[in-house]
């Protein structure tokens, strides 16, 4: 059995956060200047929201990085928009702050609709909540339902290219599906690998190290991440 960390984490999933903090590049770089500036604005809104929910939760970088098994200088440039976390990371983030993950991705005019209505209603030209270049593994997403808090699932629009970084894999507690939508996508779950085509339905345990890329291109899909009832 994997040894833990004192924040309860695993040595394993401590190290594999390691790798993944060691592995980011610039994920600005060859981006038209529009879509780069777009991203950045996205990337500090999401880290300007952490570090205002962390510091009412009353946590220091220091506790919050242990928590979550990152160092404190990665939270830190989180918080300062310079590293946007892969949503396994997001959702680790999440579950230390007691909040969903797209609580972290949502607009101040989101949150009010939150605490006034049960329903979220997202048009399709109003999937702005856009990170490119999913935190430097390539992958970008649209939370789709980030109007609503105490959600039980997590769904989003996903964009897998067709170049990853080899080394990195996701983990995260729970549960997830994925459902293709256009392009092909070589799914690796564990050992196993799959190629899914559009209309294609995957269902698996997100704790399992998961990763996905595009085939001849990039391919869309809905992603829908379920967390266990104890990581709510």
């Amino acid at each position: 059995m994997a040894g833990k960390t004192k924040s309860g984490i695993s040595r394993k999933q401590a190290a594999r956060a390691g790798r993944t903090e060691a592995a980011e590049v610039d994920h600005h770089a060859g981006v038209p200047n529009e879509a780069a500036d777009a991203s950045a604005a996205v990337q500090f809104s999401i880290g300007s929201r952490l570090r205002s929910i962390r510091k009412m939760k009353g946590l220091t970088l220091d506790v919050l990085a242990d928590q979550i098994g990152l160092t404190k200088g990665y939270l830190s440039k989180v918080e300062t928009g310079q590293k946007v976390p892969p949503i396994a990371t997001l959702a680790r983030v999440a579950h230390a702050l007691q909040i969903d993950v797209a609580t972290l991705l949502q607009s101040e005019k989101g949150a009010e609709k939150a605490v006034n209505t049960g329903v979220s209603l997202i048009r399709a030209n109003e999937r702005h909540e856009v990170v490119r270049g999913g935190t430097a593994f390539g992958y970008d997403y649209q939370a789709l339902a980030h109007h609503i808090d105490s959600k039980h699932m997590e769904p989003f629009i996903f964009t897998f290219p067709a170049q990853i970084l080899r080394e990195v894999l996701f983990e995260h507690e729970g549960e997830e599906l994925i459902f293709v939508l256009s392009g092909k996508v070589e799914f690796q779950i564990g050992e196993e690998i799959y190629e899914l085509s559009p209309g294609d339905c995957i269902y698996f345990d997100s704790s399992i190290p998961h990763r996905g890329r595009g085939l001849k291109g990039d391919a869309k899909a809905i992603v829908v991440i379920c967390p266990t009832a104890t990581s709510r």
